[in-house]
């Protein structure tokens, strides 16, 4: 089952999270905060994971990263496999540098809330 570690301390990421479930996200995706037990056994491990601190999608032994990650994930949604197949065409490069800018500057953009999940939208999170 593929696991998609978030920083569990970013509002946006956890919204990302909740609308990947509303568009329609399978179910054999699961999240766990990067904070948590289920990240920390990944850590140990897969020792090179340790070195991202950035959405990670783990499907088995296989890692993805960053824009990498995002991309795949929007992939995966009927409505918006267009938008992720726009994301794979773009140079990795400028895919990565804009996860990072938007990263870095993440605090200093508008602000938003965190979104109250329904029970269905719980049942994909592990911790």
């Amino acid at each position: 089952m593929p696991i998609i570690y978030y920083d569990g301390n970013c509002v946006y990421c956890y919204n990302y999270a909740i609308w990947l479930i509303q568009k329609g996200l399978s179910r054999r995706y699961q999240f766990a905060k990067l904070q948590g037990d289920t990240a920390q056994g990944m850590f140990y491990n897969y020792p090179e994971t340790k070195e991202h601190d950035s959405v990670i999608l783990q499907e088995g032994d296989h890692f993805k990263y960053k824009s990498d990650a995002i991309a795949s994930l929007i992939s995966s949604l009927t409505s918006y496999k267009w938008l992720g197949v726009l994301l794979y065409l773009t140079p990795k490069f400028l895919r990565d540098f804009g996860y990072q800018l938007f990263a870095d500057n993440r605090n200093r953009m508008w602000k938003t809330h965190w979104h109250k999940p329904s029970d269905y939208e719980k049942s994909f999170f592990i911790d």
